[in-house]
């Protein structure tokens, strides 16, 4: 997408941390979180009324069962969203009762819902972690993350991306991914971004990446060798993930945060924390459903 496009707001009562936009093509909806408010959100794309969840626990990453329901990372586990709108426990990693929560997530083309960890409160001094659920409850791939994010599934399905945005990091890296035991291996940079921070992301049917930088104000497309392809700038200075919507996934879906940069405040970004959307010249990967779950669907650790 080189052309600039036309942003519009989808969605422009603020959410503190909106994240984790979700396409559901069964509804035509859009779904995302806010992450410290403890909302799960969803509105039918072509615009409506706004529906939303409350949970006790922050709801972090989203995906789709077989079914079409949701499964989702919140807290410090993975849930199933049932019809009365409450949360049932799928899987809890070994980690820390508490100083920790889930954060981004993708699902990869066998069906394994990947979901990283970060320290919450921040000082908690827990450990950053990638897993994966999988039959067994689930395994922890990647250790030492201090902000996870911009986990990401490359069309073949045997590379995955992921980054820590922490600002004494700030890098993408790519996997080889197994696709039979899940397993990673091969960890290599893939891209630092120059401005702004990592956050989350997306693929396209091309095979290039996409993410939202954080204090940069834009979302960026990158080719499968990691060069920059192009940005497109946002009202807002902290985009926070973007997702490929539509029954052709040719509109791009972006969350964002109100929690603005120091010196900054409502009054210079009457937008922050609005949801975004606009034309795609290039289509979306279709997200996969999750399909590898604990056998009994119960609550599992992480061994």
């Amino acid at each position: 997408m080189m052309r600039a496009p036309k942003i519009k707001v989808l969605q422009r009562s603020p959410d503190i941390v909106g994240e984790g936009p979700l396409w559901l093509p069964e509804s035509g909806e859009i779904a995302w979180v806010d992450i410290p408010a403890g909302k799960l959100r969803r509105m039918p794309l072509a615009g409506g009324a706004v529906t939303t969840l409350s949970f006790d626990v922050p709801p972090a990453a989203l995906a789709r069962d077989l079914e079409g329901d949701l499964v989702v990372a919140a807290g410090t586990g993975w849930h199933r969203l049932a019809g009365d709108g409450s949360l049932l426990p799928i899987a809890t990693p070994a980690m820390p009762e508490a100083g920790w929560r889930m954060n981004d997530g993708c699902v990869d083309l066998d069906g394994r819902f990947w979901t990283g960890s970060l320290a919450e409160p921040r000082t908690s001094g827990a450990p950053g972690k990638l897993f994966r659920l999988d039959r067994n409850g689930g395994v922890a791939e990647v250790d030492g993350l201090q902000t996870q994010n911009g986990l990401a599934v490359a069309p073949e399905g045997t590379t995955l991306y992921l980054a820590d945005s922490h600002p004494e990091v700030n890098t993408i890296w790519a996997f080889d991914l197994d696709r039979g035991s899940g397993r990673l291996s091969n960890r290599r940079v893939f891209h630092r971004p120059q401005q702004g921070r990592v956050d989350g992301a997306a693929m396209d049917a091309e095979g290039c990446y996409w993410f939202a930088g954080i204090d940069a104000g834009r979302i960026t497309r990158l080719a499968p060798e990691g060069e920059v392809l192009a940005h497109i700038d946002l009202p807002v200075s902290r985009p926070t993930k973007l997702a490929f919507c539509g029954h052709d996934l040719k509109t791009i879906c972006v969350t964002s945060m109100s929690i603005l940069p120091e010196g900054r405040t409502a009054a210079d970004e009457p937008l922050a924390g609005a949801v975004f959307m606009l034309a795609s010249d290039v289509a979306g990967m279709p997200v996969p459903p999750v399909s590898v779950l604990p056998d009994d669907h119960g609550q599992k650790e992480l061994q």
